[in-house]
């Protein structure tokens, strides 16, 4: 049996399916530390010639240790920890698993805004400490969503926040409208706009869904924060890099927004990009560890899709994967 090996972090996520899938098909799904000096040394060692990766970042050792036509399959749908253009330089075919998450991250979107829209990420810890502050909120209803990025999770959230909740929703997204026409009864947006300034500064919460490119990096600077409403909050269920949480720390304690809701973060676990910014620091703020696609649903389909691609790229090539992402 041909081993792969899997970040030990995704494979604990989805230990049973990686199990189910190793006695169903001539592969064995390994877990392994994903450090990558270690990871490399064993894949040359053994023979290795794919690599089901989470978030870690890969930057030199993997890219000559894996063979000409291996793979690097991300169990998720980012692929910015990947460097793409060193994988296809050395033959290697980089995959991600679109689509499985979409659900399980615009939920946690939702869950995030409505936290900050009645305080219960304070009130909960406040009440169980014997206080009691019953701090007004607000309701969703009529309020105005901005959400950067109207791909199939954005379009998922966007249903979510205006079917279920009655909100107003403007979609933002570098596509031009037309592609949107005759879709937006389906997908229920009140209005979509390539014009992201103007979006933000009408929108009582900004949502964060789109990818981490150059262009994209620190998107959310002091000059995009200064266009948001002083009771704007800001959410991010993408990517850490898109903010420079330096400049978020100072717009929220400064009070010229509201407040965030994070679920994604430069450095992962967090770490302040400067000790005396940290966000840990600030009342107004939500902060969860990355756990947007973090369900039961979600890693299994996440993990079936994975080893998916993987078996398809190394049995029938890669012109049968249909999730490679460095062609």
């Amino acid at each position: 049996m041909q081993t792969i090996y899997v970040s030990e972090i995704s494979y604990n996520k989805a230990k049973s399916t990686f199990e189910k899938v190793s006695a169903e098909t001539g592969y064995t799904f390994q877990p392994v530390n994903e450090e990558e000096a270690s990871l490399a040394q064993a894949i040359k060692e053994n023979g290795v010639k794919a690599f089901i990766a989470d978030i870690y970042p890969y930057t030199n050792e993997l890219y000559t240790a894996l063979p000409e036509g291996g793979v690097i399959a991300r169990y998720g749908v980012g692929h910015d920890s990947v460097d793409k253009e060193k994988a296809r330089a050395n033959g290697i075919h980089v995959a991600n698993t679109p689509g499985v998450l979409d659900n399980a991250v615009a939920e946690h979107a939702c869950w995030m805004i409505g936290n900050t829209a009645r305080h219960l990420h304070t009130l909960h810890p406040d009440t169980k400490a014997k206080n009691w502050n019953p701090i007004p909120g607000v309701e969703l209803q009529n309020r105005k969503v901005a959400i950067l990025g109207f791909g199939r999770i954005g379009q998922n959230l966007c249903r979510k926040l205006s079917f279920g909740f009655g909100m107003e929703v403007t979609g933002v997204d570098i596509i031009d409208e037309s592609h949107f026409f005759d879709q937006q009864a389906n997908i229920g947006f009140t209005e979509y706009t390539t014009d992201r300034d103007a979006a933000i500064e009408d929108a009582d919460y900004v949502v964060l869904l789109m990818a981490v490119v150059p262009a994209t990096k620190h998107i959310v600077n002091a000059e995009f924060l200064k266009k948001m409403k002083s009771t704007g909050i800001l959410v991010n269920s993408a990517r850490g890099a898109l903010v420079c949480e330096n400049d978020l720390y100072d717009a929220i304690s400064s009070g010229e927004i509201a407040g965030a809701a994070l679920d994604v973060f430069e450095a992962e676990p967090y770490q302040p990009q400067d000790a005396a910014k940290d966000l840990r620091s600030l009342d107004n703020i939500l902060m969860t560890p990355h756990v947007g696609s973090n369900t039961a649903e979600s890693n299994a389909a996440m993990a079936a899709t994975a080893a998916k691609n993987v078996i398809e790229i190394l049995t029938k090539g890669p012109d049968a994967c249909q999730n490679i992402v460095n062609r």
